[in-house]
């Protein structure tokens, strides 16, 4: 994705400003005179029509400009797309800086967003689409939809939490994973009074079974022996005992469909041309490989690693002025699902991965703070990754360690 930075005096300059029901539309030619301002284009069939009838004639000199946000933008994106106009992506936090260039003004409209638009078409501060199809955009939509399950599970799990907390506020010390089998299975059981009431041998015994005996008898004892000195409350029991049936019952749903979603996500990963190279690398997993091929698409559309770490955000910015010397930073201007995905990626290689570790715990005795170490190796397991795709090879982590292990 580069800036596209060639001025046309001949060329016309469309930007749209996407909203929900309606668009906002303006065009300029290549001395930045004012054809058409602040058009609304209703985001129907007949409207879109409407738009392509007046703008067919020029359509070999037209360049059409869009900010990629949210999702209002996809269908009108996709209509021009298929009746073949020359469209560009243009950077909102760019929208946002040249917005004063235009009128010295904060004032922000629908109809001057799309002037604004359109004017960074005519300077260049555009760039080409990175369009994501096929099974890379089956990843994408999948991989985004398993984390907004994530974060339902994680708010039911926190919802099961604060119900313990008032009336058994010992149980979450029992158990490592509160939404773990052992635990659903004692709550779902038993509920919050009968676990307080209960005898101990039945107890120990569903606790030994539910655990498959990892959790051994005298630790399922001490496990009953909280539970009958609890000090929470007992006013309004009987309706906690209905939020946790309540949050139970999500939990069980997530924990379902994500499980689902992950098995889809197996066989829709195996249909990738990067999957093979990918899942070589120890730390590298069917979720995290998902998530980076279904932000990045295929790596066939990148020259080299680079563009795939800026993408991501991983790319060091520095604030310098005169004699004051800035500390370098990541910018973080990039996609957070990739970022976060690689970040994973980072974490469990150092875990599992003995060229990773090596390098990671080198860039620390070099002083280097934690983060900045680790940010270190996702970046080298980034060139390791493109260069495996680029030259379709295996993980071999003894090229790795006679390569010095360097980023």
């Amino acid at each position: 994705m580069e800036n596209d930075n060639r001025i046309g005096q001949k060329n016309l300059y469309l930007g749209i400003d996407i909203g929900k029901d309606s668009h906002y539309v303006s065009q300029m030619d290549g001395a930045g005179k004012m054809l058409i301002k602040g058009m609304k284009v209703e985001n129907n069939r007949q409207s879109f029509e409407g738009l392509d009838r007046l703008l067919t004639r020029e359509k070999g000199r037209l360049q059409i400009g869009f900010e990629p946000t949210g999702h209002y933008w996809k269908p009108l994106y996709g209509f021009l797309k298929g009746r073949g106009y020359h469209l560009k992506m243009v950077n909102s936090y760019h929208t946002k800086l040249h917005k004063e260039v235009i009128d010295n003004s904060r004032r922000k409209t629908d109809s001057k967003d799309s002037v604004v638009i359109s004017d960074l078409l005519r300077i260049g501060r555009s760039f080409k689409s990175l369009e994501v199809a096929g099974v890379y955009l089956d990843l994408r939509k999948v991989t985004v939809a398993r984390e907004k399950m994530v974060k339902e599970l994680i708010r039911a799990k926190i919802r099961l939490i604060t119900v313990l907390d008032e009336y058994l506020p010992e149980y979450e010390k029992c158990f490592c994973d509160i939404a773990g089998m052992t635990s659903l299975g004692l709550l779902e059981k038993y509920g919050l009074n009968g676990l307080r009431e209960s005898e101990e041998t039945p107890l120990v015994e569903d606790i030994l079974k539910l655990s498959r005996k990892k959790i051994g008898s005298a630790k399922a004892g001490e496990i009953w022996r909280l539970f009958q000195s609890s000090i929470g409350n007992s006013d309004g029991l009987a309706g906690a005992e209905i939020e946790i049936k309540l949050w139970l019952t999500q939990i069980k749903m997530w924990q379902g469909q994500i499980k689902e979603i992950n098995r889809m996500l197996k066989g829709l990963l195996a249909k990738t041309e990067e999957a093979r190279w990918l899942l070589s690398i120890k730390g590298v997993g069917s979720i995290t490989a998902s998530i980076i091929l279904g932000q990045t698409g295929s790596f066939k559309n990148y020259s080299n690693y680079k563009k795939i770490e800026k993408l991501a955000g991983l790319d060091l910015v520095e604030n310098s002025s005169g004699k004051h010397i800035g500390q370098k930073a990541m910018s973080k201007r990039g996609r957070d699902l990739l970022r976060y995905g690689l970040y994973r990626v980072g974490i469990v290689a150092i875990a599992k991965n003995a060229e990773i570790k090596a390098l990671y715990e080198e860039k620390l005795r070099q002083g280097k703070k934690k983060m900045v170490a680790l940010t270190s190796v996702i970046i080298k397991l980034l060139r390791i990754m493109f260069s495996l795709v680029k030259n379709r090879q295996e993980y071999d982590g003894r090229k790795l360690l006679l390569a010095g292990a360097t980023t």
